[in-house]
């Protein structure tokens, strides 16, 4: 099982050449030796070491440095790419422009500027960029130019809110958009986040947000691509969601970036940048990025720990589970930031080299699956691209993100109405929810499933589509968290899902304290005991749901004497061929990690999914696994990682029956791929897998079945 590709580790580093460059170099050689990396990513004045907006003549002793590194890279045959810091800059910290940079600046929601942020649409600020970028791409010749991640119109700076730009430039034309003679911050901010429906501006204004990422984005690849057409141009990002708000087109931005027969570059988000723990530690913002895309790409997420740098930030152990996540999603390689950007060469973490030198042969072999993001197993987490644009704002809708990044109390600010962080979507939490729960899952735009596929949507998605497109969803299969049932009753369509009628209801005002499964659902427990649930501590509030004739209840919510409150969860097969699963849940509020997770949750859940009957299944139990599972060339991928800290003494895995008939079984052993006979049971056409492999903390039981 061999790729002619190795899985391509590329180190973003900082060379500082006013810190001991000779030294930084001979640390950076040993590095390359014991780590096998097959590219550096140079940054420019990163981050501490950043004054502000680079000038050519800032950056010669820079690009010097390169140089030299450069010359050494020959010998291992280590290639150069470049990451210039900046692109319209991420926040102030202080920082001014240097003289000579007469950029319009960024001018935020609250009417604040951060005294450093270019207006993206500012003319002067774009062939500053273009210079300088051009001026980096000859004197470096990289392989790869990475543009920023503050490409973007959010988060730069608690000061200006979600962001903007309401700058005067921006706002008159956006006044010829509504066919204004003139409007204010205050009006625009007021309509585009007004409560309920979105109002007609809203679009409008979203489509001046796209201007202002794609016009600088075709100036400045024209200008690249005269300078050096062999260089490809890769874009880093954040949350997808998020930059629904700026109506990012992400496949016509990367025809921007990309030659016609190039895959895309991209550098996925892929957070914590600290240790979190591993249970909740999940990429789903990473393969939503990835599912954004229409043409395939090359993909390398961010394996970020800056500015606290070394094991202090991302253990060894961590940082490679966190790698080899990025190959269970389809990544060619990893982008690194292990170091500090402050010219301390490797003294943080002496030992990383070796550690990443050991699983070379691990990654290179893992490579050789193919694995595809597109042919993930399971449960398909549906999302749209444009959520900004259709979601509800206000009371009762799901909306109040105003402090999101910021940490500011906006409401200091004069803004005329919310804030644009309100229009953020939360596409991922069922993903969430399936990593703890052992459950392999997909990302989808498309409402088009195979048959028998199962959707799950939360949030307001359901919004972003139409009457017809619903109807559609719903002769399908669909999960449906409490957002979701809101909009669709609200819409008309309860008869659809078996709702009559969905209100909120707060824990003071209906003691609501467990969720008790039912046993005609969940099955009879030893000596009775009866399935129960913390549901006090999942959600405040959380959704009464009047179910219509039909439904089987699934669970109950009850109170602490058990007195019944109100149905919990159900299952209803409705007149256009589709079953829904509704749940009285909002997902990922108040405490919902500590009381929704469980093994008698983890149980219900993949009895549910089998009976609903979705083809793909792959569900790992008896043991809490992140699970991946893929189609692959003549079979299935299956990676279960234990994450949490005590050793899995077996790997059990459910899917369905017919996906093992007639198949063999390897695993992944010392980077050899060996046969192993697993303990197989079927009933009710479910297969059980027990696997007698041991498997520790943060490390992944790789498995084929074909």
């Amino acid at each position: 099982m061999k790729n002619t590709e190795p899985f391509k580790i590329i180190l973003r580093y900082g060379l500082d050449p006013f810190n001991g460059l000779e030294e930084n170099l001979k640390q950076l050689e040993t590095f390359i030796q014991e780590s096998t990396i097959n590219e550096v990513m140079f940054l420019l004045m990163p981050e501490e070491r950043s004054s502000g907006h680079p000038t050519e003549e800032l950056s010669e002793p820079w690009i010097a440095a390169i140089k030299k590194a450069q010359a050494m890279f020959a010998k291992y045959g280590v290639e150069t790419s470049v990451n210039p810091w900046t692109t319209t800059y991420h926040c102030s910290r202080g920082r001014n422009l240097h003289k000579g940079q007469n950029f319009r600046l960024m001018v935020g929601e609250t009417g604040a500027d951060n005294g450093m942020t270019a207006c993206p649409l500012c003319e002067e600020w774009q062939k500053y960029l273009c210079d300088y970028f051009v001026y980096l791409a000859k004197g470096i010749d990289p392989v790869a130019l990475w543009v920023e991640d503050d490409w973007r119109l959010h988060n730069h700076g608690g000061e200006m809110g979600y962001g903007g730009c309401f700058c005067d430039h921006c706002l008159d034309r956006f006044a010829k958009l509504v066919g204004e003679e003139s409007v204010t911050r205050e009006q625009v901010v007021a309509a585009v986040t007004a409560p309920g429906k979105p109002h007609p501006w809203r679009a409008k204004w979203l489509e001046l947000a796209w201007a202002a990422l794609s016009e600088p984005a075709q100036k400045l690849t024209d200008a690249l691509k005269a300078a050096k057409p062999e260089m490809r141009i890769g874009l880093m990002s954040s949350i997808p969601d998020v930059q629904s708000i700026e109506k990012r087109d992400w496949n016509g931005l990367m025809e921007i970036f990309t030659a016609d027969d190039n895959h895309y570059l991209i550098r996925p988000h892929m957070p914590p940048y600290t240790e979190e723990p591993p249970i909740t530690t999940v990429p789903s913002y990473s393969r939503q990025t990835i599912a954004e895309l229409d043409r395939d790409a090359d993909i390398y997420p961010e394996l970020e720990n800056s500015p606290r740098c070394g094991p202090y930030s991302g253990t060894h152990n961590y940082s490679i589970w966190e790698m080899t996540n990025g190959i269970l999603f389809g990544s060619r390689g990893i982008t690194i930031n292990h170091f500090d950007n402050m010219g301390m060469n490797t003294y943080a973490d002496r030992g990383f080299g070796k550690a990443l030198g050991k699983q070379r042969a691990m990654f290179d072999a893992l490579m050789g699956l193919k694995l595809d993001d597109r042919k993930a197993r399971g449960v398909k987490i549906l999302f749209n691209p444009d959520i900004a644009g259709h979601k509800w704002t206000g009371a009762g809708a799901s909306g109040g993100g105003v402090k999101m990044y910021t940490g500011e109390d906006l409401s200091k600010f004069a803004k005329g109405g919310g804030s644009l962080n309100d229009l953020q979507g939360n596409s991922t939490e069922w993903s969430k929810v399936f990593y703890i729960l052992g459950i392999s899952h997909s990302f989808t735009r498309s409402i088009e499933g195979s048959e028998g596929d199962i959707f799950a949507v939360s949030d307001q998605t359901l919004r972003c589509y139409s009457d017809d497109e619903i109807k559609k969803l719903l002769s399908q299969k669909i999960i449906l968290d409490l957002p979701s049932i809101e909009v669709l009753v609200q819409r008309g369509f309860g008869d659809l899902i078996g709702v009559k009628n969905v209100s909120r209801i707060g824990l003071n005002d209906s003691a609501y304290s467990l969720e008790e499964l039912e046993e005609s659902f969940f099955g009879a427990m030893d000596g009775g005991v009866k399935p129960r649930m913390c549901a006090q501590r999942c959600a405040d509030p959380i959704g009464v749901l009047e179910f219509s004739e039909g439904v089987e209840t699934l669970s109950t919510i009850k109170g602490a004497e058990f007195d019944v409150k109100f149905p919990g969860s159900g299952l209803f097969s409705n007149e256009l061929g589709g079953t829904v699963y509704t749940t009285c849940y909002p997902l990922g509020t108040a405490q919902f990690y500590m009381a929704y997770f469980n093994r008698v949750r983890q149980e219900s859940w993949t009895k549910l999914l089998f009976k609903m009957g979705g083809p793909g299944q792959t569900i790992a139990c008896g043991h809490p696994f992140h699970v991946h599972a893929h189609n692959i060339e003549g079979g299935i991928s299956v990676a279960a990682t234990n994450v949490i800290y005590d050793t899995s003494e077996n790997v059990i895995i459910k899917l369905p029956a017919a996906d093992i008939e007639n198949k063999s079984f390897q695993c992944l052993e010392h980077a050899q791929w060996v046969s192993i006979e697993p303990k197989v049971e079927i009933a009710d056409d479910v297969a059980t897998l027990t696997f007698d492999l041991q498997v520790p903390t943060l490390k992944t039981a790789f498995i084929t079945i074909r």
